[in-house]
């Protein structure tokens, strides 16, 4: 048995698209039974939990924004 390759820094896996990063993640079983639902595919899990990140890291941003806003509108010399 051969022992599996060292990767150099930045060198991506066999058959995965460059940028691509395997993950392992532990859910929690009602959290996997929705991903199942959302992402029927074993293949899509990872796009669609990118896309929840992604979503989610935009939403705090905009939150940010609108807190950064409101500070400004309500207390004009602070």
């Amino acid at each position: 048995m051969s022992m599996p390759k060292v990767l150099e820094p930045g060198e991506s896996y066999a058959g995965r698209a460059p940028g691509v990063v395997p993950v392992n993640l532990t859910l929690d079983r009602d959290a996997y039974e929705l991903l199942r639902a959302q992402a029927p595919a074993k293949k899509a899990y990872g796009r669609f939990i990118s896309r929840l990140i992604y979503e989610y890291h935009a939403r705090r941003e905009e939150r940010q924004r609108l807190r950064e806003h409101m500070q400004t509108v309500l207390m004009p010399g602070e």
